[in-house]
């Protein structure tokens, strides 16, 4: 079989069930409709990660981030993102209503890290966390934070969209509802396990949501001096952080001094246009170069 071949068949056998169920990206069909919701998921995936943060200060002793994954359009919430014989704790979110629903799931090394982290352990549970013997204290330290975990999901989802969602605690079996569903998997970079949060929230609740937020943007003027105005040359800045030093600790500034700024490496940066606040990004690598990606707009 020839490489080209191989790699055919690995796409086809990837789409057609071999693989996790995730739709391709079709820009002329659903995924398109979808767009609101999607662009809308990125952010409430990036909200969560640092809300999440606080609800994990253990975070900070291992140097650990929260790294949100590519959405993707799923029309299963319950996988495949794990394997079936390794366990995994979900926690359910709803509406009152019921029409929003939601999950946050832990696969079994983000487990095993909640438990070691906050008991300030060294790694025990990692040599096998498919096979976690829980004391309950442990089982209601682990409860407690994934709550946490749940209740960040819902702020993110009320702050980007304004719905209000919380743990479903009810006992009745989660049936699952016809419709796509968006999926965003957090990484716990850093570690030496492979730590995942996996998140899901019906599509078109978001999209519905999404589009309601948004507010046309009005056209004044003449739209020849706009297209004029398009030439026009503007200083972009983005700004990874400021702090404020005394006189003398500033004179005292040499060759090698490192000054700490009060941003994390993952939080949002302003991006000034014409000295203005205009856009909100995070830094990344593209291409070899330090970038900026563009996750918001002020107004």
């Amino acid at each position: 079989m020839t490489p080209t071949a191989a790699a055919e068949l690995g796409e086809r056998q990837f789409y057609e069930g071999a693989g996790p169920q995730i739709k391709r990206l079709d820009l002329t069909g659903r995924e398109r409709q979808l767009r609101s919701a999607v662009l809308a998921m990125e952010k409430i995936a990036a909200a969560f990660a640092r809300a999440a943060r606080r609800s994990m200060p253990f975070l900070l002793r291992y140097k650990a981030q929260i790294v949100p994954s590519r959405v993707e359009v799923v029309a299963d919430p319950g996988g495949p993102t794990y394997s079936a014989n390794i366990p995994t704790l979900t926690i359910h979110i709803t509406s009152a209503d019921a029409r929003a629903r939601g999950s946050v799931t832990l696969n079994a090394d983000a487990i095993a890290f909640i438990i070691e982290g906050a008991l300030g352990g060294r790694g025990a549970f990692w040599r096998n966390p498919q096979a976690l013997d829980m004391t309950i204290p442990q089982r209601a330290l682990l409860s407690r934070i994934t709550g946490s975990l749940a209740l960040d999901f819902c702020a993110a989802i009320k702050q980007e969209v304004g719905i209000e969602l919380a743990e479903d605690t009810s006992d009745t079996e989660q049936v699952t509802q016809p419709g796509d569903y968006l999926r965003v998997t957090c990484a716990l970079d850093g570690l030496p396990v492979s730590a995942t949060i996996a998140l899901t929230i019906g599509a078109e609740i978001i999209e519905s949501a999404a589009r309601e937020q948004e507010t046309p943007e009005p056209v004044h003027g003449d739209p020849r001096l706009q297209e004029a105005l398009k030439d026009c040359a503007l200083t972009v800045v983005a700004e990874l952080g400021r702090v404020s030093l005394g006189v003398g600790r500033v004179l005292s500034l040499k060759v090698g001094d490192v000054i700490r700024l009060p941003t994390a490496t993952d939080d949002p940066i302003a991006v000034r246009i014409g000295g203005v606040e205009k856009l909100t990004g995070v830094p990344i690598v593209s291409r070899g170069q330090l970038s900026v990606e563009i996750r918001s707009r002020q107004g």
